[in-house]
C-alpha cells in the first residue's frame, strides 16, 4: 500500500518537473482502490483522468482535480480502465 502511494507521488513529481502526463493501468478488480489511493496521495490540484469501458456503451471518461474526485465516487470495479495524471508546475 505504501509503495503504491510512493509510486503515485513519484509519477506526480515527474509530471510536474517534465510537464508530462503519466498514463497507467491497474488490474480491473483494484481500480476503485487505485482511485482512492490517487485521492489520498496526490496534491488537490493535480488533474486526474479516468477512462474506462472505452468503445463500449458504458464508456466513462472524466477529468477532474483530485479535490473534485474526493467528492465523487465512481464505480470502476472490474471495468477495464486507464488513469492519467498531470500536475502543472
Amino acid at each position: 500500500k505504501g509503495e503504491r502511494k510512493s509510486a503515485l507521488k513519484r509519477l506526480e513529481k515527474l509530471s510536474s518537473s517534465q510537464n508530462q502526463s503519466q498514463i497507467f493501468i491497474e488490474t480491473p478488480y483494484r481500480n476503485n482502490k487505485m482511485l482512492e489511493d490517487i485521492c489520498s496521495a496526490l496534491q488537490p490540484n493535480t488533474r486526474v483522468c479516468v477512462a474506462c469501458d472505452l468503445t463500449l456503451s458504458t464508456e466513462y471518461i472524466k477529468t477532474k482535480m483530485v479535490s473534485e474526485w474526493k467528492k465523487e465516487k465512481a464505480d470502476l470495479h472490474k471495468r477495464p480502465a486507464i488513469f492519467i495524471i498531470h500536475k502543472d508546475y
